[in-house]
């Protein structure tokens, strides 16, 4: 070796080295999603009791199927971010002493782990010989749960407890009360109006009523876009024209009908920014209600609507201004296989229910709520390659995060897949590789999944190498019964 190599040698060693973990954590991330299959010394005897190791390589495979080759896992906020080749994963995990798994959460279910880890997890439901996330054994569909399992796994929680051997679902944690957070979101709405209300009467000029009544249809648009109208009697969205109404009645003051009226002078600031503002806002979210665009070969599917024989609203769906799934899909580490997912819900008929998705704001019944239970049928014609039962519906503004999928079935269309998820418990009548037509009876509606009420989740994938949920992206998709894009607060009739 010769002067010039020797001296070049030390660097050329650490440039051609990937440097090492520092973290015990960051060094069993990198062993698990290496190139060699994970190891059993990598995980902690409890979590190996609780989840076998042939499962636990499954879900590895699918993570490397969906990305690559890993590149290098890095600390981020108190979360790992795994940097593939095509793409990169945010992973809430945790070790013991020895440096051994004892909790892995990957995909958005990371966030919720990371916000839920200073709770004390409570006893898990499910007996020791449990696996989280599946069937107890016995169900009809326990047999075909591995396979679907292999897909959603990427995104399944398991946390130990404190001091005993037995793991729990993130799901037994309790999370952020979701109903008050609801109740919250309709009071800023409610204030927002109060507030659009009050304005136009403080102006002292009419150059500043008329900028003020040039904005209000802005700002009604905005709310029956934004706000969560499903929740709240019909007679809300006729809430965001009272604005309107009350800058009209405002000219009473500032044009000389009944008196002197205001002075057409410059307008004063307020009246100039929220002028600006709204509109603004509005145009900004406009924008962002539009479906991600797709890639060019990725055409729309055209689906009939799964649910028949009433009226039902979108609670999510469009672009990432309303439509959580979507997004999610735009994070580090967000699942692009749900970037044009919808939910559904039904608005009920009759003396009783009047239009309303559920008796209440926030009722913590599911039988409460009008879309429960409700017949769900195949929207294609295709070859059912999952079908999951077994799993317990949870009540409403509960989390389901251990199972995000809930119970659900995923239809091959030979295109694409077809998933629809969050179904009743023991209310699946198909089963894996029988072949369906559009309009056949598949299960009803439940809430066993990672949603907050109950909901039919409905969403469209492209084909993997082993077509299974959660293992494609995210493809845009019609209903059949809806005119347009399958937006948020949009709402369709279905006959019998």
């Amino acid at each position: 070796m010769g002067t010039r190599d020797r001296l070049l040698a030390p660097l050329r060693r650490i440039v051609s080295q990937t440097p090492a973990p520092q973290d015990p954590t960051s060094r069993a991330l990198t062993g698990l999603f290496g190139p060699e299959p994970p190891e059993p010394a990598l995980f902690a005897p409890e979590l190996l009791a609780r989840v076998p190791l042939e499962r636990l390589r499954e879900t590895v495979d699918a993570l490397r199927e969906r990305h690559g080759a890993l590149r290098s896992v890095r600390p981020q906020q108190e979360l790992h971010r795994l940097a593939f080749a095509h793409g990169a994963e945010l992973v809430w995990a945790r070790t013991d002493p020895a440096g051994r798994l004892t909790s892995l959460v990957t995909g958005p279910g990371a966030l919720l782990a990371r916000d839920s880890a200073g709770s004390v997890p409570a006893p898990s439901p499910a007996g020791d010989d449990a696996c989280p996330g599946l069937p107890p054994t016995g169900e009809p569909a326990a047999a075909q749960a591995p396979e679907a399992e292999q897909a959603a796994g990427v995104r399944t929680a398991v946390a130990a407890e404190a001091g005993g051997s037995r793991l729990t679902p993130v799901s037994a944690i309790p999370p952020a009360p979701a109903a008050t957070a609801l109740q919250r979101t309709v009071m800023a709405y409610a204030a927002a109006t109060a507030v659009e209300l009050t304005i136009p009467y403080l102006t002292d000029t009419a150059t500043g009523w008329a900028l003020l009544l040039a904005q209000t249809p802005a700002f009604a648009w905005y709310v029956l876009r934004t706000a969560p109208a499903h929740t709240l009697p019909p007679w809300f969205r006729l809430l965001p024209l009272l604005p309107l109404v009350a800058a009209v009645l405002a000219a009473t003051r500032a044009l000389p009908l009944f008196g002197p009226g205001l002075p057409w002078t410059t307008p004063g600031l307020p009246e100039a920014a929220l002028a600006l503002a709204v509109p603004g806002l509005a145009l900004w979210t406009h924008r962002r209600c539009t479906p991600v665009r797709p890639s060019p070969s990725a055409h729309p599917l055209v689906l009939d609507s799964p649910l028949r024989g009433g009226r039902f609203t979108l609670t999510e769906g469009g672009g990432p201004a309303v439509n959580r799934y979507a997004q999610e899909s735009l994070l580090p580490g967000g699942s692009r296989s749900h970037r044009y997912a919808v939910d559904l819900v039904q608005l009920g008929d009759g003396e009783l229910w009047r239009g309303r998705r559920a008796l209440g704001l926030a009722p913590a019944s599911n039988e409460r709520y009008a879309i429960h239970g409700h017949p769900v049928l195949s929207p294609c014609d295709g070859v059912v390659v999952a079908a999951v039962d077994g799993l317990p519906d949870h009540g409403p503004f509960e989390s389901g995060a251990s199972h995000p999928e809930g119970n659900h079935i995923a239809i091959d269309t030979g295109r694409a897949l077809v998933v629809l998820s969050w179904l009743r418990q023991d209310s699946i009548r198909v089963r894996r590789g029988q072949h369906i037509t559009a309009g056949t009876l598949i299960a009803a509606v439940g809430n066993s999944g990672d949603g907050t009420e109950p909901a039919l989740h409905l969403r469209a994938e492209t084909r993997a190498s082993r077509p299974l949920p959660g293992t494609g992206s995210g493809l845009p998709f019609r209903l059949t019964e809806l005119r347009g894009d399958p937006l948020r607060g949009r709402r369709f009739s279905v006959p019998d």
